[in-house]
């Protein structure tokens, strides 16, 4: 059985936890990776979730990860918002070897002084390269979220020379912001990116009334 990855940023608390939770139900992911997580969707995923690691926040910062099954769950050291990685043991999920799944929410690059936010950037490159890059014939890495890269930003380029945009392996990529809400989506910058025994079977960008990102849907198996 395929694994089923939800990743959402959730617009600092407006989108609506009732649609958060209808999403959830129809959709019936294993593991949720939120960004911009207040108390109020906390609740929600708090209730939905059998393991999970919630830091709801009163600004851009909150991070969130919950899952229908056991994990070990921590943050990681990075330059700013700090990623929430779950280790997962193959033989509980289904998977060859053991994955890690790791929630990312990096700087927005047009946030000022664009000096600084660059430096930044860099800096989460180097981390989630260092991430990817330990991905060995049996120990599979997934980086999911918002990663504010659309596909012709240099990030997300540098992070497709060394893993897979699930969205593309799949044929199924699909834009994923818009400026408001009920706006059209514009640019596609939440990703999955897969490295080792895996690979992206689906995805697929489902709404969430009140969000400015559609949530990213993926659906990940062993590559044998």
């Amino acid at each position: 059985m395929p694994l089923r990855i939800l990743t959402q940023n959730l617009y600092n608390g407006r989108a609506e936890p009732g649609s958060l939770a209808r999403v959830l139900d129809e959709h019936r992911p294993h593991i949720v990776a939120v960004q911009e997580l207040s108390a109020n969707a906390a609740r929600v995923l708090q209730d939905w979730g059998d393991d999970g690691l919630l830091d709801p926040r009163d600004d851009t910062t909150g991070m969130g990860m919950v899952l229908r099954g056991g994990a070990e769950l921590s943050r990681l050291e990075f330059p700013a918002r700090r990623p929430i990685v779950a280790r997962l043991r193959g033989a509980e999920w289904d998977l060859v070897g053991n994955t890690q799944v790791v929630n990312a929410h990096l700087m927005n690059p047009i946030v000022r002084p664009l000096s600084t936010t660059r430096r930044l950037r860099s800096r989460e490159l180097a981390c989630l390269r260092s991430i990817l890059l330990t991905a060995t014939p049996t120990e599979a890495r997934v980086v999911v979220g918002d990663l504010n890269s659309s596909p012709a930003w240099p990030l997300y380029q540098r992070l497709r020379r060394i893993a897979t945009d699930a969205a593309t392996q799949a044929g199924t990529a699909r834009r994923t912001w818009g400026p408001r809400p009920g706006s059209p989506r514009l640019l596609r910058i939440d990703h999955a990116f897969l490295a080792g025994p895996i690979r992206g079977l689906r995805t697929q960008a489902v709404r969430i009334a009140g969000a400015d990102h559609s949530g990213l849907l993926v659906d990940i198996d062993s590559a044998r």
